[in-house]
């Protein structure tokens, strides 16, 4: 994500220093002693992601320079509403889908209004701010807790993922809605609630992840994994090729904005090396001396965007009603679990689903990155007799997720086992996507499918758990 800021003043250099961290940002401002102050706040790990271009703001050249046509968010602060009024109408002129003014004065707010500009009129907000402080010792969200956006109110749009769910269907460590806004009814929703289409819901959660379901919530723009996480995760207990070529490919065509890798033998440096020319950078390494029982320590209670492991893991012990490591794992982070098998890149995606709440879940998982990774997408229900009814149904849930995000998917109808249906199905996949309940109990007289699917699979599959 890229974001260009117009004003290295007071509010240019707190809007950095909170964004430092996961934008990509480039600074302008002819005052070269403003730049300097920036300097001085960047921390280490940004100093790649900032760039400072010194210079007028105002002007085309400049602006391309600093690489308007790709930005994803454009803000101008300086001190001078001409200059700010100038810099937006250009950034709409490249279509840049966020932008946002700093108003220095209510006598040229129209200005502001009349080019369709998003602003901010210092003055106003200030005296809001304390208005309500001193007249009712309430603190508005900017300044609550620990004052770094844990609470935010987003707009529900008909394509997002909570759009006809029930509030309880949404189990998270990490945010959860406290609040729903219907018209001018005020509404505390019970697990039962459902969300609709045009609701203004307040979520409260880990201000890392939260803007990112915000986004998600606001239009269902493709945003995996941050819903679940900003990490990835690869765990190597013994090298294999599989497990780093899937992991790269996932690491750089996603959202993905960290990666950790725990390894428990020796690796030959130069193997990892295939990921530090990636332009993300920020990656980590660790040698774990007891294997699975610290890496699990390592990442329990946390939560990660993917978690990537070899497929080593075979799924015998589920039927003795013993979780398989990779089950273990998705259940105890609720974060999507990855089984490499090395079928990456992405061309085709498979998703079993059962109309449960969790298939669909993972459907719409699917949908996310059929759209990032261009790939096509198919559903599959395995219906247990040709007579079976439900297929119809599901056919239309798949029907209405496909015109709802625009996006072709297939419906495919097998009989039969769905667990050995799934298997044949997944030879014709480079990926299956796998919604599973957390805590659902597994035996040979009682087999859970989605645990099963797992290991079964003939491609890279990812098992994503929702709560209980």
């Amino acid at each position: 994500m890229k974001l260009i800021i117009l004003g290295a003043g007071e509010v240019g250099r707190e809007l950095l220093k909170r964004l430092q961290k996961e934008w990509n940002i480039v600074v302008i401002d002819q005052d070269e002693e403003k730049l300097k102050k920036i300097v001085e706040i960047l921390d280490s790990d940004s100093m790649n992601r900032v760039l400072l271009l010194q210079g007028d703001g105002t002007s085309k050249l400049m602006l391309k320079k600093a690489g308007i046509e790709e930005a994803t968010a454009f803000t101008a602060c300086t001190g001078d509403d001409e200059a700010n009024i100038e810099a937006c109408r250009i950034a709409k002129e490249f279509d840049v889908p966020t932008i946002y003014a700093v108003s220095n004065s209510t006598e040229h707010d129209h200005l502001y209004e009349r080019e369709g500009i998003n602003y901010i009129n210092k003055a106003v907000a200030t005296a809001s701010l304390l208005e309500r402080q001193i007249e009712s010792g309430i603190v508005v969200p900017t300044n609550v807790g620990l004052g770094q956006g844990e609470i935010i109110e987003v707009n529900v749009m008909p394509t997002s993922i909570i759009a006809g769910y029930p509030v309880g269907k949404f189990s998270s460590r990490r945010w959860r809605i406290v609040a729903i806004f219907r018209g001018d009814r005020l509404i505390l929703p019970k697990p039962r609630t459902v969300v609709k289409p045009g609701d203004r819901v307040l979520i409260v959660g880990d201000p890392k992840i939260l803007k990112y379901i915000a986004g998600l919530i606001k239009s269902g723009e493709p945003q995996f994994p941050l819903q679940f996480g900003i990490e990835e995760v690869i765990f190597l207990p013994e090298y294999r090729e599989e497990v780093i070529k899937d992991g790269k490919f996932f690491y750089e065509n996603t959202k993905v904005q960290k990666l950790s890798i725990y390894f428990c033998k020796e690796v030959e440096k130069t193997k990892l090396k295939l990921f530090d020319n990636s332009e993300k950078g920020n990656i980590k390494k660790k040698k774990l001396k007891l294997c699975e029982k610290e890496f699990f320590n390592e990442i329990k209670g946390e939560n990660f965007g993917l978690i990537v492991m070899p497929d080593k893991y075979k799924e015998f012990p589920l039927n003795f009603g013993i979780k398989t490591f990779p089950v273990l794992v998705a259940e105890e982070t609720l974060s999507p679990v990855l089984v490499a098998r090395g079928t990456t890149p992405v061309e085709r995606i498979l998703v079993p689903v059962s109309g449960s709440f969790s298939s669909l879940r993972a459907l719409e998982a699917g949908i996310e990155l059929s759209l990032m990774l261009k790939a096509s997408l198919s559903a599959l229900y395995v219906a247990p007799s040709e007579n079976d009814t439900k297929a119809n149904q599901l056919r239309e849930k798949v029907t209405k997720l496909s015109y709802m995000y625009k996006t072709p998917i297939e419906f495919v109808k097998r009989v039969g086992n769905p667990i050995r249906e799934f298997s044949k199905e997944s030879k014709k996949y480079d990926l299956a996507v796998i919604g599973a309940r957390k805590g659902r109990k597994v035996n040979w007289f009682s087999p859970y499918p989605p645990y099963f699917m797992l290991h079964k699979a003939k491609c890279s599959s990812i098992l994503i758990c929702v709560g209980e």
